[in-house]
């Protein structure tokens, strides 16, 4: 019995091809999501100021004169915060608010919210996890100064 003639492209030709498409694919989903969470400013501080076409020279991206937070997020914050002050020993409102603030650098503001959360659920990972980002970000913070 003859074996029969190979099909398809050779072996070591699938490697590079697989790479290739891998990176296309990684860089066209970093730059999809760049622009999901593109959004200019800080979310707590100073936002960027608008192009000369804006009215006043606000960026479209803030809801307050002079800055601030966007406006899904300010809607967020308030509703985190009516939900702790209702229900103060809720560890996932607690941890969701120290995440909005460890994302935007302000380290000393997350931290108090993260041990909150810890003491009404020890076992709360995300907490734990963001206390220790925290808790680093200020050390690292305090090192450059």
């Amino acid at each position: 019995m003859q074996p029969s003639p190979a099909r398809g492209l050779p072996p070591r030709i699938y490697v590079p091809i697989l790479v290739v498409v891998g990176v296309i694919f990684i860089a066209v989903m970093g730059y999809l999501l760049a622009l999901g969470f593109g959004v200019t400013g800080s979310v707590f501080g100073q936002a960027a100021r608008g192009t000369a076409g804006q009215a006043g020279g606000r960026s479209q991206a803030t809801n307050v004169e002079g800055g601030g937070p966007p406006p899904a997020v300010a809607l967020q914050l308030n509703n985190l915060r009516r939900e702790i002050a209702a229900h103060p020993n809720d560890d996932v409102a607690l941890t969701q608010l120290g995440d909005l603030y460890l994302a935007v650098g302000k380290y000393t503001q997350a931290i108090p919210f993260y041990v909150r959360a810890l003491r009404a659920n020890p076992g709360n990972i995300a907490a734990k996890s963001g206390l220790s980002e925290a808790r680093q970000g200020l050390a690292q913070e305090r090192a450059a100064q």
